[in-house]
């Protein structure tokens, strides 16, 4: 982060998002806590005259929106009004810290596409500022260990 301005937060993931998936990224603020990336798909329910009872398989997954609250800086939160407004859709990269890695420098890190939109329910923390990024997810969740590469 800019300006040395680390904020007090206990996961230090970060988030960031790139125009491609394996191009440059650019971190774009730290994330207090991580909502659902992804529900349980719904079930279908089934029956037959046979059967005793209904059953049930797995069904697919209802369209989500994601709403993250994040810190950022001021020059950060330029950057995220300037990718709100411009309504195009971006690759989004939650990483995790790199205390959780199993390996160096490969933490885990879940990568979608989709939209994005501020909330404007700002409050300021130390240097940091606080708010809720809303991500209007447009493809599956994919996970990697360390960013996603060509290889």
């Amino acid at each position: 982060m800019e300006n040395g301005n680390t904020p007090k937060v206990s996961t230090l993931s970060t988030l960031w998002y790139s125009e491609t998936k394996t191009g440059e990224r650019t971190q774009i603020a730290y994330v207090q806590e991580i909502p659902p990336l992804k529900s349980a798909k719904e079930a279908i329910t089934y029956n037959a005259l046979d059967l005793e009872e209904e059953q049930q398989a797995k069904g697919s997954r209802k369209a989500e929106v994601l709403t993250i609250p994040i810190l950022f800086t001021e020059k950060q939160h330029d950057k995220l009004k300037e990718l709100s407004d411009s309504d195009k859709e971006y690759y989004w990269f939650i990483k995790l810290p790199e205390s959780t890695a199993s390996t160096s420098g490969k933490p885990l890190v879940f990568y979608f596409t989709g939209a994005c939109d501020m909330g404007l329910d700002t409050i300021a923390i130390d240097d940091m500022l606080k708010e809720n990024l809303t991500i209007y997810r447009s493809s599956k969740v994919e996970e990697a260990k360390g960013f996603p590469t060509d290889e």
